[in-house]
């Protein structure tokens, strides 16, 4: 539209107000990268990869995992155990330039988890995609299986929140994976071990050029730059029957708390029917959340829209409950202005209580999923 030039104005002597940056997104670029590629047998023994440190290419903003195992000549009545194949992945663990860990260690069954209800996609169940396959019984290709799991960097992706300077390769972070043993992934295995391919693929924003495509100055960094996403679980003993506990806390902005009950045979089936119903969840003297299994389970369905039979995809995972702190902004939880997060310090006394049903000694995991502000100042995560 035509507008008419406005005359000069006159000279009051005040500086003019500095003109507004545009976002960071209009100054960079998408740069997704297929890094690195391991294959082999599958092994008999815990097996780690080489190290792979992501391209030094300006943020680094996601990584993916792309597995596939691949077997012939089968004739076993071939199946898996649980948790499988995704603890094909023994352990996966993300360290930052001095090599603390970021994210994890975590099996891949617990990373698909976190990425499952930790609100990082539109699609966060892994198993409902294309990619994913899990072949059983007595067919050529049994015990075959594939599936492709985000390991997030970035926490919220319309601002972006969380992306890692990523710059010097002298200075780089690094993503240690190990496999598990062919044993361990199946309850009866192929006639012969499979083949498989580990992929890793990178997604990052190249550093900003300060301008848009016609010239006009951008902020050069993401917004919040600093702010880091963790990802750390805790597991604790606990028989059966009434118990209160603190939780091993982590210091920081909490996102979301997964919870995951096994039974004494490391069962989450039977970890799902003792799950104590009511369960407690407390912060100091305060009981904000005070959950049914029955009503913890519809809050989940409410939140995530996992509405299939309990697991399956697009299910709910058994022995698996989930609390949220990333739903002030949509229906969905991870759709966030991130003014929920409950905020925890080393001072504060986080914990749950209630009444574990069957008997024995269960393991009560509970992975944080959690960020840490930009100069430990919650503000440098919000707009206001």
């Amino acid at each position: 539209m035509a507008t008419t030039q406005a005359a000069p104005a006159k000279d009051s002597g005040k500086k003019a107000a500095p003109v507004a940056m545009r976002p960071f997104f209009t100054g960079t670029l998408d740069l997704e990268t297929r890094t690195k590629s391991y294959s082999g047998t599958v092994p008999d023994s815990v097996t780690p990869l080489d190290t792979f440190y992501p391209k030094t290419n300006g943020f680094l903003a996601d990584l993916w995992i792309d597995v596939s195992v691949v077997t012939s000549g089968n004739s076993a009545d071939t199946a898996f155990n649980e948790d499988m194949p995704w603890s094909f992945l023994a352990t996966v663990q993300l360290s930052d330039t001095g090599g603390q860990p970021i994210l994890g260690p975590l099996t891949g069954w617990e990373l698909k988890t976190f990425v499952k209800w930790g609100g990082f996609a539109f699609s966060d169940d892994p198993q409902q995609s294309q990619t994913y396959l899990a072949t059983t019984s007595t067919g050529a290709t049994g015990g075959s299986f594939s599936f492709i799991v985000q390991l997030p960097v970035q926490f919220v992706r319309r601002e972006p929140l969380g992306p890692l300077p990523n710059t010097n390769s002298n200075n780089a972070y690094a993503l240690d994976v190990t496999l598990a043993d062919e044993a361990s992934v199946y309850s009866t295995a192929p006639t012969a071990n499979g083949t498989y391919t580990v992929k890793i693929y990178q997604d990052s924003y190249r550093q900003s050029s300060g301008k848009d495509a016609q010239g006009n100055a951008t902020v050069t960094t993401p917004p919040g730059l600093g702010a880091v996403l963790y990802a750390r679980r805790n597991t604790l003993e606990i028989g059966a029957g009434s118990f209160d506990t603190e939780l091993s806390q982590q210091e920081g902005s909490y996102r979301a708390l997964h919870f995951v009950l096994r039974d004494s045979t490391d069962s989450r089936a039977q970890g799902d029917t003792d799950w104590p119903s009511p369960a407690q969840v407390y912060l100091n003297n305060d009981v904000p959340y005070d959950r049914t299994k029955a009503y913890w389970i519809r809050r989940q369905e409410r939140d995530y829209g996992y509405v299939a039979a309990v697991n399956t995809a697009g299910g709910r995972d058994n022995g698996t409950f989930t609390l949220p702190f990333i739903t002030d902004h949509g229906l969905k939880a991870g759709s966030e202005d991130r003014y929920k997060y409950l905020n925890v310090s080393a001072a504060d006394t986080l914990g749950m209580r209630g009444s574990i049903g069957g008997s024995g000694t269960h393991k009560l995991t509970t992975i944080y999923n959690f960020v840490r502000p930009p100069g430990g100042n919650i503000k440098g995560l919000t707009a206001r």
